[in-house]
């Protein structure tokens, strides 16, 4: 399931290389994965390894900065290309709020949807005591990776991690963390047990979302499924949901001493706290890893309006708007006049893109 499987892992950024790491280590046999990075120091012995910018940058990364990031992408994409025959579907695990992670994962997706693969995304956001420049660096590319993927997992790290003192801890828990729920969405792919997932099922549940919430959970004991949902109802990473729920997928992963009655009391369970419209339930069975413990692993997708189509028109935070004839096309796949020159980044924020559209402020025309 190496390189003949029709799914691809992509590390972007020194991060997103360590997470992608993690989930291979994790999941313990052949997987079809690429890192790249700025940054050759994230190269790793027996993985392939694609530099972005080394001309530009010279190996050295992106200091951070956006623009760098995204330049050296530009620079570097189409290496890639080499390793995409017969994919059907990337991946991308990646950071936000440095210059790598932010700017080379937005050209990433934006070059695959050239080639007509859509991406699913999963990018943490930077712990609250990173300070505001990082946080302002991750929102201001948000938007931008929502409309060049096919659907975009937000993880923010503050609530990845739980309760924990050493700030070497924390990193580390964060990358084994989200390397783990990859590692079962992974599974359910490449290894599936009786309720099969294919890739053609995950590109259509995720076509058109946007955004999504992620959450895995693990169990064991007397009552090990009733403790499975009622942990992912109780789930920060579930609870803040930014539109209705279009379609979920649980996974079930556990050993030969599943049973039935356990399935079905996890898929009423999803089903009741998030009311899908509609709903994909997947099993693995590996009795040397799972023996005696349960996995659920759930990915809910939402359909999120864009910003300039979000609210209700003829309220007080969304005055009633004129239809302008025309599309305005600025923004990530469209830049109007912009289209030949460089962004202008500042701050995270793309300073070509008119103030009330980057800022969502309604104007009653």
């Amino acid at each position: 399931m190496s390189e003949s499987s029709s799914i691809l892992l992509l590390g972007v950024g020194t991060a997103g290389c360590a997470i992608a790491s993690g989930v291979r280590r994790a999941f313990g046999g052949p997987i079809r994965y690429v890192l790249a990075d700025t940054d050759a120091a994230s190269a790793v012995d027996g993985a392939t390894f694609t530099l972005l910018g080394g001309d530009r940058l010279s190996g050295r990364g992106a200091g951070g900065d956006i623009v760098s990031g995204r330049l050296a992408a530009e620079d570097s994409i189409k290496s890639l290309d080499e390793h995409l025959e017969g994919v059907r579907l990337v991946v991308i695990v990646t950071a936000l709020g440095g210059g790598t992670g932010g700017g080379a994962t937005l050209e990433a997706c934006k070059h695959l949807n050239s080639r007509g693969i859509p991406s699913i995304v999963f990018a943490t956001t930077p712990f609250r005591f990173e300070g505001e420049d990082r946080q302002r660096n991750a929102r201001g590319v948000m938007s931008m990776i929502e409309d060049a993927s096919a659907t975009t997992f937000f993880v923010p790290l503050d609530k990845l991690i739980g309760e924990v003192d050493r700030m070497d801890e924390a990193m580390r828990r964060a990358v084994d963390t989200l390397a783990g729920g990859v590692t079962l969405f992974w599974r359910l792919v490449e290894k599936p047990g009786y309720l099969r997932l294919d890739v053609e099922r995950i590109r259509h549940l995720a076509s058109g979302s946007r955004r999504g919430r992620f959450a895995i959970v693990t169990t064991q004991g007397n009552g090990r499924a009733e403790q499975a949902v009622d942990s992912l109802m109780r789930s920060e990473l579930l609870a803040a949901a930014s539109g209705p729920t279009k379609s979920a997928l649980c996974g079930v992963l556990a050993g030969e001493d599943l049973l039935l009655s356990e399935v079905g009391r996890i898929a009423d369970g999803v089903r009741n706290a998030f009311s899908p419209s509609a709903f994909d339930l997947a099993t693995v069975n590996d009795e040397d890893t799972f023996s005696g413990r349960l996995a659920v692993v759930v990915m809910l997708f939402e359909t999120v309006a864009k910003k300039d189509d979000a609210g209700v028109p003829g309220t007080a935070m969304n005055p009633k708007r004129r239809k302008v004839k025309g599309a305005l096309t600025i923004g990530p796949t469209g830049r109007g006049r912009f289209k030949n020159s460089e962004p202008t980044i500042w701050n995270g924020e793309d300073l070509d893109v008119p103030t009330f559209i980057r800022r969502s402020i309604s104007i009653d025309l």
